[in-house]
């Protein structure tokens, strides 16, 4: 293939099996018209037989994937109840590769792991509770279009977090902010951070590598990163903002937080952190990104739904104009969350209220889907965008009714996307038109 394809421009990414059966990387270079060899998968573990363990998790698949000669293979794990989207993504992320390898990796997986069911190995998990009481209820499409991985995407289930950006690096970046505000006379003694204070923010980054998903942090250390996001100037609260962004994961943080008359989402409106075109869109970013991060405990889940209308309000300004790609793709993982939160876990004696959330949700998602920003041509944040459209169709016959109109123009403005040709994103299309039908 290598000798009789042509590369369509500089940087494209092509996976080759060769007759040893590897699987190699290449890079098509433009100037010399070659395709160069990047690098070589050498192994894959998991049949769905057994779990394999990675840094104290079990996954069905923990892969090999040889980058560069005469140094150690990156691990690539995966559960087969994950997207091969998202496991992509983090991958090339987390190893700092080129997006470009993208849509590559995500393939590779599900080639890889054709077949494979979540939970071969184990009984079957027991089935979702039906938020309206009609445990098998007739969704439109069930038997209709199939996606091609073989596994239906709506409703979505699990609550996704962002858990981005180097701890040390943001608590190293706002000790010097601190002193250069200090030294500049541009603090009130009220706002400094005291020598106590940056020791619990230093032991913060341990607890953060430890224990990314429940860093558990301590009352003190909550009130100095507030401190920082609600009294210096807005370009120094960056570092401290994603900082309490991570944090939002633990119920220990909504507890210092949200004690009292008012909730950290109160704390973050007063702050002003929520405003459009502030000196960095950061701000905003990092704050989307905690909200969506509550959503990760019980407790913070009830601070996330009884905030339902502060936080579509105080966020449904970025959904026409979102002001960068990290902002349109917490804002999509934002209604993500909110769309699985009305679907699942509701009394059928509050389907009413629930479906009148549900349908100012489904107006700010269509604004999202509709927008014509340069920052919304993120794949990943496209899929999840309309994951949450979809979710939300599966709360009912009247509400799909009521709500097909809208979505029918909303899905002719969401095709005409770059992102919308990726294999997930059209599939999750299909499954949203089956449910109108």
């Amino acid at each position: 293939a290598l000798q009789t394809r042509t590369g369509e421009r500089d940087g494209q990414q092509l996976f080759i099996r060769e007759n040893s059966g590897d699987v190699t990387a290449h890079l098509w270079s433009a100037s010399t018209n070659q395709w160069n060899l990047i690098g070589t998968v050498v192994a894959g573990e998991g049949s769905g037989a057994s779990k394999k363990e990675y840094n104290g998790k079990e996954y069905d698949y923990v892969f090999d994937i040889d980058i560069e000669d005469g140094k150690p293979p990156l691990k690539l794990p995966y559960n087969l109840s994950e997207s091969a989207w998202d496991v992509a993504r983090k991958f090339l992320e987390n190893n700092n590769l080129p997006m470009t390898y993208y849509e590559q990796v995500a393939n590779w997986i599900q080639d890889n792991t054709k077949g494979a069911r979540i939970g071969q190995q184990d009984q079957p998990p027991p089935q979702q509770h039906d938020p309206w009481g009609t445990e098998r209820r007739y969704r439109p499409g069930d038997a209709g279009h199939s996606s091609t991985s073989g596994e239906r995407k709506l409703p979505q289930r699990t609550y996704v977090n962002i858990l981005e950006g180097n701890a040390q690096n943001a608590i190293n970046k706002i000790a010097e902010s601190a002193k250069q505000l200090k030294d500049g006379g541009k603090l009130d003694p009220v706002s400094y951070l005291s020598e106590e204070d940056f020791g619990a923010l230093n032991a913060l980054v341990n607890q953060l590598n430890q224990s990314p998903q429940d860093p558990h942090p301590t009352d003190g250390q909550v009130a100095a990163l507030l401190t920082a996001v609600s009294k210096w100037p807005r370009q120094q609260r960056v570092p401290a903002l994603a900082i309490l962004a991570r944090l939002a994961v633990s119920p220990s943080f909504v507890s210092s937080t949200c004690a009292g008359e008012k909730t950290i989402i109160d704390t973050l409106s007063q702050a002003g952190v929520f405003e459009q075109r502030q000196e960095t869109a950061n701000n905003a970013v990092h704050a989307i990104r905690l909200l969506l991060n509550l959503f990760a405990s019980d407790s913070g889940r009830l601070i996330a739904d009884g905030a339902f209308d502060t936080v579509t309000k105080l966020v449904r300004p970025f959904a026409a104009e979102p002001e960068s790609p990290a902002q349109y793709k917490a804002l999509a993982t934002l209604y993500l969350n909110y769309a699985i939160l009305l679907a699942s876990n509701a009394p059928s004696t509050e389907s009413a209220s629930r479906e009148a959330r549900a349908e100012v949700l489904v107006i700010d998602i269509a604004n999202v889907l509709e927008c014509e920003s340069p920052h919304a041509g993120d794949p990943d944040a496209l899929f999840r965008t309309l994951c949450a459209l979809g979710t939300l169709l599966t709360l009912g016959d009247k509400f799909r009714a009521k709500m097909k109109g809208g979505i029918a123009g909303t899905l002719h403005f969401a095709n005409a996307k770059p992102g919308a040709q990726m294999p997930n994103v059209k599939e999750v299309m299909q499954e949203i038109r089956d449910e109108l039908r």
